[in-house]
């Protein structure tokens, strides 16, 4: 076995373990709050410029009838709205509404406040380290943002 591959296993194993537990963070931070783990990423991306039921779609790979039905629970409590686009009447845009803004800042607010021990653990280095790391691997360069990246995977998608 050659080092990638011995690290990839080390990565897998340790991935897996980071990745159940900062759902299990999540959850905790956004229990009382009445959102789901798929509604609280859907109002990320929708903050972050994915403004297209199938780009969000592809994003959270998910069917459109299920993300349909996810933006028609957020719409319901008036976190997000649905508008024709004015350029192309054809197309549906998401948009976060004032309350769904405010409601993005406590989800924040929340996830900081659960997430505060465990990344209290990293040094700042550490923090730019790890932060830069998932920017590579979900190849998110600064500045970037889901917007762009949505938009160059839409054509793979449709």
């Amino acid at each position: 076995m050659n080092i990638l591959d011995e690290k990839l296993d080390e990565l897998w194993r340790l991935t897996t373990h980071v990745v159940w537990q900062m759902r299990l963070d999540q959850q905790k931070a956004f229990e009382g709050l009445g959102v789901s783990l798929m509604q609280a990423f859907a109002l990320m991306c929708i903050s972050e410029g994915i403004d297209q039921p199938s780009s969000l779609a592809f994003v959270m790979d998910a069917s459109p009838p299920g993300v349909s039905q996810l933006l028609a629970s957020l719409e319901e409590r008036g976190l997000v709205r649905r508008e024709l686009d004015a350029s192309d009447k054809r197309k549906v845009r998401i948009l976060l509404t004032d309350s769904g803004k405010d409601f993005l800042e406590q989800m924040r607010e929340r996830w900081r406040t659960f997430s505060r021990e465990r990344f209290g653990r990293l040094s700042p280095e550490e923090l730019s380290m790890i932060t830069q790391s998932y920017r590579k691997i979900i190849d998110l360069s600064p500045g970037k943002g889901l917007a762009s990246w949505e938009h160059e995977q839409e054509m793979d998608y449709e």
